[in-house]
C-alpha cells in the first residue's frame, strides 16, 4: 500500500515535470521561430553555402524582410466609397496612366480592397462612355495646359 502511494505522488511529480518540459519545449520552438521571422534569410541557407559577415547584418535582414501594408488608405480616411466615384472623372483620372491604363496598388498607395473598387469604377465609367479608354480626359487636360502655362509665364517673368 505504501508503494502504491510512494508510486503515485513519483508518477504526478514525474507527469508536473514532463509537462513542464513540454512546456519548455514549446517556449523553445517559439523562440527560435520568433527569431527566423526576424531573420528569415537565415532559413533560405543550405548545407554548404557561403556567405559574408554583412549578410547577416540588419541591412540585408531588411531586404528579405515581407513589406508590411497599409492598413488604412486615402477612401478610408475620406469615408468614400470609389465605386459611388465613377462619374468623378477627374478623381478617376488620378487612377489612371496618361495612356488610359489602371495604375497599380504600389503605385496609388491603395489597400487591395480600394484597389479593386477604383479598378471597377474606372472600368464601369470607361464602359458608359464617361471616361476615355486610350487617354485622359479633356477637360483633366485642359486644366494641366493652363497649369503648365501659368508655370511657364511665371518662371519667364522671374528670369528677367
Amino acid at each position: 500500500m505504501m508503494q502504491e502511494i510512494d508510486r503515485t505522488r513519483y508518477n504526478a511529480v514525474r507527469g508536473y515535470d514532463a509537462q513542464r518540459a513540454t512546456l519548455n519545449d514549446v517556449a523553445k520552438v517559439q523562440r527560435a521561430k520568433d527569431l527566423e521571422r526576424q531573420m528569415p534569410r537565415l532559413s533560405k541557407w543550405g548545407v554548404g553555402d557561403v556567405y559574408a559577415p554583412h549578410d547577416l547584418s540588419a541591412v540585408e535582414a531588411g531586404k528579405w524582410r515581407k513589406r508590411k501594408s497599409s492598413e488604412r488608405d486615402v477612401f478610408d480616411i475620406l469615408g468614400i466609397n470609389p465605386l459611388e466615384e465613377y462619374k468623378n472623372f477627374s478623381m478617376m483620372s488620378e487612377f489612371m496612366t496618361p495612356m488610359g491604363r489602371i495604375k497599380h496598388r504600389r503605385e496609388t498607395g491603395l489597400r487591395a480592397v480600394n484597389q479593386r473598387k477604383i479598378a471597377k469604377a474606372i472600368r464601369r465609367a470607361v464602359g458608359m462612355g464617361l471616361l476615355p479608354s486610350v487617354h485622359e480626359h479633356p477637360e483633366v487636360l485642359e486644366v494641366k495646359a493652363r497649369d503648365r502655362a501659368m508655370r511657364l509665364e511665371y518662371g519667364a517673368g522671374s528670369r528677367r
